[in-house]
């Protein structure tokens, strides 16, 4: 039993078939050599740390196209933020995000929701509004995040692959 389909057989999958003449013409879509990987781990990576919820497999599929990346390994490096990871992930997001801010000369003012003295007897749901202005740390937290683990991760690859390498055998010797 295969774990991926086959580029030929994608057209049988009712929920692919309307990618697969796309997938057909593209076989990076589906390659593991190194040319389609390294970016779908860096573009991965990236996408995961972002604060998109919702958007994120959108972005990873049409990135995938326009990078040249692996699909199935971009696809399973976004979901790295899932339900039980996002809090964690978005919380260092916008410390991070903060604090490079801060650096940078502009102050944002911590919301009062994220407090943990935040008195919840009295929250109105207009409150969450207030919440859009964390947005912005999270952005810049996530990028900076999703860039230094995409540059990590291609550099492992990187290093694992050459552990692996068979060693080339000197023709002169």
């Amino acid at each position: 039993m295969r774990p991926l389909p086959r580029r030929s057989n994608v057209h049988k999958y009712p929920v692919l078939k309307w990618f697969s003449a796309t997938a057909y013409k593209r076989s990076y879509l589906w390659s593991f050599k190194g040319d389609a990987i390294k970016p779908a781990l860096f573009w991965g990576m990236v996408v995961s740390f972002s604060p998109l919820v919702g958007f994120q497999m959108l972005i990873v599929f049409f990135l995938a196209l326009l990078v040249r990346a692996n699909l199935p390994l971009i696809v399973a490096l976004q979901w790295i933020s899932n339900p039980f990871t996002m809090g964690p992930i978005y919380f260092a997001d916008y410390k991070i995000g903060r604090i490079l801010l801060d650096l940078a000369g502009y102050k944002v003012k911590k919301n009062p929701l994220l407090s943990p003295d935040y008195d919840w007897a009295h929250f109105k749901f207009k409150d969450l509004l207030e919440l859009l202005d964390t947005f912005p740390p999270m952005f810049l937290g996530g990028s900076v995040l999703g860039v230094f683990f995409g540059v990590v991760s291609v550099f492992f690859y990187k290093m694992l692959a050459k552990s692996f390498q068979s060693p080339q055998i000197n023709s002169k010797s």
